[in-house]
């Protein structure tokens, strides 16, 4: 569900000495180079995240380089539409968050620029275009309900079909969340050839008679439905089995045919008006500091090599993974209809 748009102010305890630059990626210290004559002492971001996200990564950018960040916050289509309008006199600097596939197909709103710490990065998920950077990486999953599963056994997606599964599995409306918009994707590739999210509809049908015509209207149903014991599974990703892992009876299983990555996109919007600024934060989303500070605090993987996986989940290198579907909208319509059809057959 799209949040309504906000605006307000982070304000860290930064010193007039701290207006100096963040070095490049590696976020311990300043970096050479200097400021736009355009730019104000201030950066507006435009964010789809959290409270809890943007708690751990603006202060300390503010603390760092002086420089105040106004988020206007709201639903990534909104802040899509809103960059949109706006294009001709931007209002806004920088969007942080959202679907990787939305920012790669609305490129021409962005500004080119590729960061200097580009070669740190991990080499499947560097810039796209040299305009959409990748400040996280998050893997799809299935969620288990520990006191409800009883004698079935969960490797992977396939697993699913179990006829004690039918009306026992949580998933979200694809139409309506992003996240199962990627999972179904994600189940069509790897229960078809592991190439294509074309031959993977046979398996589709199964999955969907399973669902018995039960779709949840968001993603963050999924989880709850699974801790609280309404569903037995769940179709979900590392961030939400974060959230619920220390206080419900959920285990989480990477499935043996493969994960989706989600990535996270950042990127600065075309002719900001405090273009340095921007250069700046993503220079910091992207350096060691915040990387493992958002891995502690949110449980998030990096996209650095040099920033470990969060504590109890897996290595990448012990995953199945494939990439995040980038489609044009006509073939997401047209998945989406067909998706439709076999859960209300």
């Amino acid at each position: 569900m799209s949040k309504n748009l906000t605006r307000r102010s982070f304000l860290g305890t930064a010193s007039g000495a701290a207006m100096l630059a963040l070095s490049a990626c590696t976020g311990d210290g300043p970096a050479s180079g200097s400021d736009s004559a355009s730019d104000s002492g201030k950066l507006v971001i435009y964010s789809p995240l959290s409270e809890e996200e943007l708690g751990i990564a603006i202060p300390t950018f503010e603390e760092q380089t002086g420089i105040k960040v106004e988020i206007v916050s709201g639903g990534a289509g909104e802040l899509i539409s809103r960059i949109t309008a706006e294009a001709d006199n931007p209002q806004g600097d920088l969007m942080f968050g959202g679907s990787l596939g939305t920012s790669l197909s609305s490129i021409d709103l962005w500004e080119e620029y590729v960061p200097e710490c580009e070669d740190e990065i991990l080499d499947d998920y560097r810039i796209r275009e040299n305009k959409v950077s990748t400040y996280c990486l998050v893997p799809t999953l299935i969620l288990v309900n520990n006191d409800l599963i009883g004698d079935i056994k969960i490797t992977g997606w396939d697993s699913l079909l179990d006829p004690a599964l039918k009306g026992k599995i949580a998933f979200a409306d694809p139409a309506a969340s992003s996240l199962s918009n990627v999972l179904v994707f994600n189940l069509l590739t790897a229960m078809g050839d592991g190439r294509s999210y074309e031959n993977g509809w046979d398996w589709m049908a199964k999955f969907c008679a399973q669902l018995d015509g039960k779709l949840l209207s968001g993603s963050s149903g999924v989880p709850k439905g699974v801790a609280d014991g309404e569903y037995t599974v769940g179709l979900s990703h590392e961030l939400y089995y974060a959230s619920y892992k220390d206080d419900a009876p959920i285990t989480a299983i990477w499935p043996e045919e493969g994960s989706a990555l989600i990535g996270g996109p950042i990127q600065i919007i075309k002719n900001a008006p405090n273009l340095e600024n921007a250069k700046k934060f993503v220079e910091y989303a992207l350096g060691q500091d915040f990387q493992t500070r958002y891995m502690e605090g949110h449980s998030s993987r990096s996209v650095r090599p040099d920033v470990a996986a969060p504590a109890g989940f897996p290595a990448f290198d012990s995953l199945k993974l494939y990439p995040e579907p980038i489609v044009t909208s006509d073939v997401q319509d047209e998945v989406l209809r067909m998706f439709s059809d076999l859960v209300y057959a």
